[in-house]
């Protein structure tokens, strides 16, 4: 097996849970390489690009957060399983923390692990397309403004909806930011897109679950509009916005250690309470 590494420096400080790694891989004789943002902490040879790791390596292995791991899938040139190294608070995306390692090796060369498929969404803009684990959101760039978004759902109009903005949902961006908006929790294996609405200045306005084959289009005639897809922003607007947001061809894989219940884990991660 070929494991590349993707170790985020600002939580895993000084690269000691990566490098506490990869000494346990010399010691069975694993190939691996490290992304090369981890230049000064491993010898040269053992750097390389995201895009060329993911073309030599079997499985790639993140050390960080929930943000780490969306933003690893969204750079991925080519897709290859990833097991989640929790180096941050809420780590509901990532698998293990840094003192499950030995175990997590030991499941990964026995091949004890199952492969959990993630729907992924995706949207055009401009001629590039741009693809998300969590969600796609269109909103004001000043959030302080109220707009109206005109949704439609395969070329039937749903709603007008006057709010902060409205955020396209995959099953796995259920437990992100569409739960902070009084969105549905979806098991990660439901078919569905959820359709949400932020802070809407509304009494009916509610989520709508809809069969993931269906193509959701939303469209602003409001100025200063932006497009945010899992926290990052993809494009500004200065006059309205018309964008068309569908389940994209391609999805993500997760490495599964023990095949905990994904209510189970709901429950301990999101009755966290925090220091």
């Amino acid at each position: 097996m070929k494991i590349g590494i993707k170790i985020n420096l600002k939580r895993d400080i000084g690269a000691k849970a990566g490098i506490r790694f990869c000494n346990k891989l010399d010691s069975f004789g694993i190939e691996y390489k490290v992304c090369d943002n981890a230049v000064g902490y491993f010898y040269d040879k053992l750097l390389a690009s995201l895009s060329d790791i993911c073309a030599w390596c079997d499985v790639i292995v993140v050390f960080g957060g929930d943000g780490t791991m969306l933003d690893t899938v969204r750079n991925l040139s080519e897709n290859r399983p990833l097991l989640g190294i929790n180096m941050g608070k809420l780590g509901f995306l990532t698998e293990t923390d840094e003192y499950g390692m030995d175990f997590a090796i030991e499941c990964l060369l026995s091949g004890n692990y199952t492969t959990e498929e993630r729907a992924l969404l995706k949207t055009r803009i401009d001629g590039k397309d741009y693809f998300a684990l969590n969600e796609i959101i269109v909103s004001r760039q000043d959030p302080c403004h109220v707009s109206v978004f005109d949704v439609e759902i395969d070329n039937t109009h749903s709603d007008s909806v006057r709010s902060d903005g409205i955020l396209v949902s995959t099953p796995t961006g259920s437990t992100a930011y569409s739960l902070s908006c009084n969105g549905p929790v979806l098991s990660p294996n439901v078919k569905a897109i959820i359709i949400n609405a932020i802070c809407p200045h509304s009494l009916h306005s509610c989520p709508i679950v809809v069969d993931d084959g269906m193509r959701v289009r939303i469209s602003t005639l409001s100025s200063q509009m932006r497009i945010i897809v899992d926290g990052v922003i993809a494009a500004n607007f200065d006059n309205g916005v018309d964008i068309v947001i569908e389940k994209a061809e391609k999805s993500a894989a997760f490495i599964r250690l023990n095949n905990e219940n994904f209510y189970v884990k709901l429950r301990k991660k999101l009755n966290y309470w925090g220091d």
